[in-house]
């Protein structure tokens, strides 16, 4: 791959970690990451940047029928004791051993973030959005959180260090919601705020230090129906 300046965000790497193998095999190519075909499955993905010696790697959330067991053992504290875990963290030392590095960027989305939280070593970047948590569970330093407001999964998460919480582009009020359209309408809203598209014009990007470009939320819309939305004349009381 020849060199090339040109940003990859992060929502083009968690967006890719969903897709099909194919797509998968040449997504990145224009951003100088060659896929390894040998290392990435369907749970996590590995690009190597020659021209840089930098390694990528991609964890996908839950999307299969195991995965949500691994969602129990996530939810009661003993995600490490799961399959799914051991075999993203062997595959990470695989990788860094094959390409000669001692360090990787690592990006996850839910079940993917609370993965690739821990996977990783101290050298390594690691960047999450909306990852499933339980009470008590702490953010790593070498980690740049970010979670969309109203997202449910990671709302235990939501004042954890280094988490950064992203106004949510489908904001709708929690009493705005119940009163348009009842349960079903809280239902998609939660599903909504879990969207990895959420991020699209973040400006969030790989390497490097950009600030996000979507306005920094400090309270979730979600749970809370005491929140001002000055479009829901509904909470304006």
């Amino acid at each position: 791959m020849g060199k090339t300046n040109k940003k990859l965000s992060l929502h083009k790497v968690l967006k890719n970690s969903y897709a099909s193998k194919d797509k998968q095999k040449t997504a990145l190519d224009s951003y100088g990451y060659t896929y390894d075909p040998e290392l990435s499955n369907d749970n996590q993905q590995v690009y190597y940047n020659k021209s840089k010696n930098k390694l990528l790697y991609s964890i996908a959330g839950t999307h299969n029928l195991s995965d949500v067991g691994t969602d129990a053992y996530l939810a009661v504290g003993h995600l490490k004791d799961t399959n799914r875990y051991k075999n993203s963290e062997e595959t990470l030392k695989k990788a860094k051993k094959k390409y000669g590095v001692d360090k990787a960027t690592i990006a996850g989305h839910s079940l993917g973030g609370s993965i690739g939280q821990y996977v990783g070593s101290a050298n390594d970047t690691v960047l999450t959005l909306d990852k499933g948590a339980t009470i008590g569970q702490k953010g790593r330093s070498n980690e740049k959180a970010y979670r969309t407001s109203g997202d449910a999964v990671s709302l235990m998460n939501a004042n954890s260090k280094n988490m950064t919480t992203l106004k949510n582009p489908k904001k709708t009020t929690l009493l705005g919601t119940l009163f348009n359209s009842g349960v079903v309408g809280l239902v998609k809203n939660a599903f909504q705020s879990h969207d990895v598209d959420n991020i699209q014009d973040s400006g969030i990007n790989i390497n490097d230090n950009d600030k996000p470009s979507i306005p920094i939320t400090t309270r979730d819309v979600f749970p809370r129906a005491y929140d001002k939305d000055p479009n829901d004349n509904l909470l304006n009381n």
